[in-house]
């Protein structure tokens, strides 16, 4: 009883418990909720897509043309924005390896958004595998 009731009074003489009270306060701290109620832009650019699309043609029984080429535009130009910021980034670092006039802070900037953007891109793509296998294994 001695031992626990002395680290019950180290705890509270010293506050061990500050990264759990840290945790509880970021839990509640609406900052960093999210707002599941706002559709993203993916969302947005679907409901886009599908009202343009027309839902019956004749020469397109299924109603899908138009929608999968906005998809696939869409997802295009995704892919090639990623590949634009991975193109200034490295034309910024080597523009920095000459002595050119770009900023290092400039430079450091572009990378983490490069970076950034693909690490998106690879979850936009790891999140279609996952619905097209889920869509693949329903049973009908």
């Amino acid at each position: 009883m001695e031992f626990s009731a002395g680290i019950t009074e180290y705890n509270n003489t010293y506050n061990l418990n500050a990264i759990d009270d840290y945790n509880k306060f970021l839990r509640n701290n609406s900052s960093f909720k999210f707002d599941d109620s706002a559709p993203s832009d993916f969302q947005i650019a679907l409901e886009t897509a599908s009202k343009s699309s027309p839902i019956r043609d004749k020469g397109d029984p299924m109603g899908l043309g138009s929608f999968a080429s906005q998809f696939s535009s869409a997802i295009g130009n995704g892919i090639n924005a990623v590949n634009a910021a991975k193109l200034e980034a490295n034309r910024m670092q080597e523009d920095i390896a000459m002595g050119g006039p770009t900023s290092i802070h400039d430079a450091m900037i572009a990378a983490e958004k490069a970076t950034l953007s693909m690490e998106m891109a690879i979850q936009i793509r790891n999140r279609m595998i996952s619905a097209y296998t889920d869509i693949t294994n329903m049973q009908i």
